[in-house]
């Protein structure tokens, strides 16, 4: 965006030109499905909200929150077997 000042005396209004074409936004395609997931992870694994044992569930598997690392800004977590998947080993 380009403005241009008149430096004679009394002219210090800024030019509209150029503006109606300086107004069209980039557009951003949207994120794709492993973006989004992954931001989706990175979000719930930051949470201020989390207490120690609660799971939360990522592409790879369950991870369990165990608490604030010693650095004392991120988060630790802990795999979690799938319950799921034991009970149906059983029964097949």
């Amino acid at each position: 965006m380009v403005v241009a000042f008149c430096l004679s005396v009394g002219c210090l209004f800024p030019s509209t030109e150029g503006f109606s074409q300086a107004s069209n936004r980039i557009t951003r395609p949207p994120p794709s499905v492993e973006e989004s997931q992954a931001l989706a992870v990175e979000i719930a694994k930051s949470d201020g909200l989390l207490r120690p044992g609660d799971i939360i569930v990522t592409p790879r598997g369950f991870l369990m929150f165990k608490g604030v690392s010693a650095d004392g800004y991120s988060n630790e977590f802990h795999p979690v077997p799938n319950p799921l998947n034991q009970n149906r080993a059983g029964k097949n």
